[in-house]
């Protein structure tokens, strides 16, 4: 079995890195399982453990971005999923819709939902998870440091691939494995 995943590669700009450092410090007594910056990537869908040929899935990602062209993402917008007094993780992701990624999301939904991977619960969310929560010691302290993010662009990229990952599950972190590229013409 392989836990599988379909998503947009990020290379973080040194914005990006200097926001999650700034991040780390002031959120520093919270238990918060920070996310390598180097494994950063903008999730399509999430598959889970299977047994299913890895070229099901590459067929699939094809359908998905047929007459998808390459195309330019800003992350500007930091923020929280969960409540303010039960947070659970934060994230960076845009203040503007962004058609093609919304249509490449929506394409990706469906044809896994073709092959037998149902869709998911909740609507389609462009995002970066940058910090998984799981306890928060100065509930105050964190809602400042959110709050104080400026809102600006920290993260400019092109999309021209999406990649099937393994997700191999480690006491350190998950590593992320490339099964399959698809590129966007």
């Amino acid at each position: 079995m392989k836990r599988l995943f379909v998503a947009i590669p990020i290379k973080p700009d040194p914005a990006l890195i200097k926001l999650v450092d700034s991040l780390k410090s002031g959120l520093r007594y919270d238990k918060i399982s920070w996310v390598n910056t180097a494994q950063l990537h903008l999730t399509l869908k999430f598959i889970g453990e299977t047994n299913e040929s890895i070229d099901v899935f590459t067929a699939a990602m094809q359908a998905a971005s047929y007459g998808i062209k390459a195309f330019d993402l800003e992350f500007d917008k930091t923020g929280i999923f969960g409540s303010a007094y039960k947070p659970r993780v934060i994230w960076i992701g845009s203040q503007q819709q962004n058609i093609m990624l919304n249509r490449l999301g929506e394409n990706m939904l469906n044809e896994m939902d073709a092959i037998g991977f149902k869709r998911d619960r909740q609507n389609f969310v462009p995002h970066l998870t940058l910090g998984r929560i799981r306890e928060i010691i100065n509930k105050p302290n964190f809602q400042q440091i959110i709050k104080s993010q400026p809102q600006q662009v920290f993260q400019k990229t092109e999309v021209s691939k999406i990649v099937l990952y393994e997700s191999i599950l480690q006491h350190n972190g998950p590593l992320y494995k490339e099964l399959g590229i698809v590129e966007l013409k």
